[in-house]
């Protein structure tokens, strides 16, 4: 299978450098980091090892890729944009692009740029950072769960999620994509939010500050809320469960505020916009969600114009 990685910032430095370790045909888009990889490959310092990958299919134009098997759209959800140009010449018609975004929003976006391709989504949990160019720090190892728009082929998300697997990612199937893209929102919307908004702070402060901790559980309520409303059955023990993997992570800072802090553009719509305007029309009211919204954009607003 050829693959190519989409936006190789931490997630897709790491994804990518996984899936190559392991044995398959992986191809790097990238920008930034262009020449630092032409010069020393990837570095990632995980949790279970460390390891580099001195010889790596580096590329600055999706041209000189060519088509693929697999696309792994691992751009951040501000940068959509962008996307249609950076993936036609990558794509067949038998072309499968799994994102690795967060946030809603995306499938549907790409969906209508590529309305033939088999679309997947994946919901990473892992603690990531990007700390020099090529150089991928992880964490805490974690999982990630795929699922596919429209009829899932279960024998294809199989195939997907062993190949994933053979990479020591850990990953599982879910045949409800909403569903999964929600109950990834109980850990984005209030950790990432409450980074920024509550002076750029780490999670650890978040859980160590009674008022903020409280606040990231009333969020993480009323997200629960409104997937019920969109009937969705997210259990409701995942709220408990997002703080005990926080606790894990120790003085951890979020993508959204290494984002926020580098000057970059943060993804305020698909983060907390998009969940809030599906909630208000599913007829729920989300009070805290909708305050955190507006003071991100604000706080969001140069870098997001």
């Amino acid at each position: 299978m050829r693959i190519a990685v989409v936006g190789a910032g931490a997630v897709g430095l790491y994804y990518g450098a996984r899936l190559q370790k392991s044995g398959e045909d992986v191809r790097f888009l990238l920008r930034g980091d262009f020449e630092a990889v032409k010069r020393q490959g990837i570095k990632i310092r995980a949790r279970d090892s460390h390891f580099q990958l001195s010889e790596v299919k580096g590329y600055s134009d999706p041209k000189e890729i060519g088509e693929v098997d697999l696309v792994i759209v691992a751009v951040k959800a501000a940068s959509n944009e962008s996307l249609p140009e950076l993936l036609a010449p990558l794509l067949t018609p038998q072309t499968s692009v799994i994102s690795l975004q967060n946030g809603l929003g995306n499938i549907e976006f790409l969906r209508r740029q590529f309305p033939e391709n088999p679309l997947l989504c994946g919901a990473c949990y892992i603690c990531l950072n990007r700390v020099e160019p090529g150089v991928v720090e992880n964490y805490h190892l974690g999982s990630i769960i795929i699922s596919q728009e429209g009829a899932a082929n279960v024998a294809y998300l199989k195939t997907i999620a062993d190949m994933l697997n053979r990479a020591r990612l850990n990953c599982r199937i879910s045949q409800n994509i909403d569903q999964m893209r929600w109950e990834k929102l109980l850990w984005n919307v209030p950790f990432n939010g409450l980074s920024i908004v509550a002076g750029q702070v780490t999670t650890d402060v978040i859980l160590a500050d009674e008022g903020l901790k409280r606040l990231a559980r009333g969020l993480m309520e009323e997200l629960l809320g409104a997937a019920t409303a969109l009937g969705m059955d997210v259990d409701p023990r995942l709220i408990d469960r997002q703080f005990e993997i926080t606790k894990s992570m120790g003085e951890y800072s979020p993508s959204s505020l290494i984002d926020y802090l580098a000057g970059r553009k943060v993804e305020v719509e698909s983060i907390w916009g998009e969940p809030l305007r599906q909630a208000l029309n599913a007829g729920q009211d989300m009070p805290k969600l909708e305050t955190l919204y507006r003071l991100l954009r604000i706080a969001c607003r140069d870098l997001n114009k």
